[in-house]
């Protein structure tokens, strides 16, 4: 049960309190914009107190909804790893011109963001990363020769442009006093270097004969070392032959043929092996003492030798006399290894039948 003086209260300012309740949740809802303030994922914020010290040098806003009066500000910036490309005209030692592609790669302090908002500004981009890097670029390609850096001395040159940068950052200048870094600068990268056409055609061509001449040099190891092995290899031969002397020497070989053929033979692929034509001759195309050139494969046609005929007369005191004469050639087309068969066995036959002649003239 209320009091009286509670209900006389409740009688008399009710209608005011809720009046008040109303407006301040309207105004609320109203500047709730203005008053809410949210930091998305891998940013932070600097406060600036319009009645307050103006910006907060302090550590910056982490991400996430804060809240603020709504004539104070809260300035978004990325954290996150940035990547920017740019071209830059330099001039090499020689005095010409060239074309650097660069990108590099940075990110803003979290301890001194307020700092770099207060001296620089959102734009530090423009107003510091690409001018102080186009500066220290220049310098430090004017060092190198237009061939250096085109093919030898780029990284040099990356390292020494980066090192300068980083120093540049954190000496004392119009931004920030001595040892104070704004702006962390992890890396850059020469993504390409334009020459005038004939400068970057003479330099390739240059390159060129060096990267052959280089060839042959390798080359010429290559056979002195060839050269060398040979000469090892023919020392060898000569001492086994010297152990092995001339007599031997036949069976040697007929022993390497045989041994040559048999490492053939254990091959499970297809192949064909070639051995001499008489007992004595070695296998794998060795013949006895002299090599048959092959025969010419556009004739269609092989002559046989003579086969040789018997004719037996009488003489006038009675004796029987023999006489050879030559037959009649015969030509066909036949296969040369059959043509060779056929004409030994042909010399043979014919030179058993003349000398059975000669014996039996009857």
């Amino acid at each position: 049960m209320q009091s009286p003086a509670l209900k006389r209260f409740h009688e008399k300012y009710m209608m005011s309190i809720t009046l008040t309740v109303m407006v301040l949740g309207l105004l609320f809802v109203y500047l709730s914009p203005t008053m809410l303030v949210t930091i998305p994922s891998g940013h932070l914020g600097v406060r600036w107190y319009r009645f307050y010290h103006g910006t907060d040098l302090g550590p910056a806003v982490p991400e996430g909804t804060h809240l603020k009066f709504p004539w104070d500000e809260l300035y978004d910036y990325d954290a996150r790893a940035q990547l920017v490309d740019r071209e830059f005209d330099t001039i090499s030692k020689e005095g010409l011109l060239i074309k650097t592609h660069i990108s590099f790669l940075f990110r803003v302090k979290r301890e001194t963001l307020g700092m770099l908002h207060k001296e620089v500004g959102p734009d530090y981009l423009d107003v510091i990363l690409i001018p102080e890097l186009g500066s220290i670029a220049r310098s430090v390609i004017s060092q190198y020769g237009a061939e250096e850096f085109y093919s030898t001395q780029r990284s040099e040159a990356r390292e020494e442009i980066l090192d300068a940068m980083r120093a540049r950052l954190s000496e004392e200048n119009a931004y920030s006093p001595a040892g104070v870094v704004l702006i962390e600068f992890d890396k850059i990268m020469l993504r390409s270097i334009i020459l005038p056409e004939r400068i970057a055609t003479a330099i390739e061509s240059k390159i060129e004969q060096y990267q052959r001449q280089l060839e042959y040099d390798f080359r010429l190891q290559v056979e002195s070392k060839e050269k060398a092995r040979k000469s090892i290899e023919g020392e060898g031969v000569r001492a086994l032959f010297d152990n092995i002397g001339t007599k031997d020497l036949p069976s040697y070989l007929r022993l390497t043929g045989i041994n040559a053929t048999l490492e053939l033979a254990r091959s499970n692929n297809a192949k064909i092996i070639v051995t001499g034509s008489s007992l004595n001759a070695l296998p794998l195309l060795i013949g006895n003492d002299t090599v048959t050139p092959p025969p010419d494969k556009t004739a269609l046609t092989t002559q046989l030798p003579q086969a040789a005929k018997v004719d037996t007369t009488k003489t006038v005191d009675n004796k029987p006399s023999t006489t050879l004469k030559a037959s009649p050639t015969k030509t066909e087309t036949t296969p040369p290894a059959q043509t060779e068969k056929s004409a030994a066995k042909t010399d043979k036959t014919q030179a058993d039948k003349t000398m059975k002649s000669i014996k039996n003239p009857n």
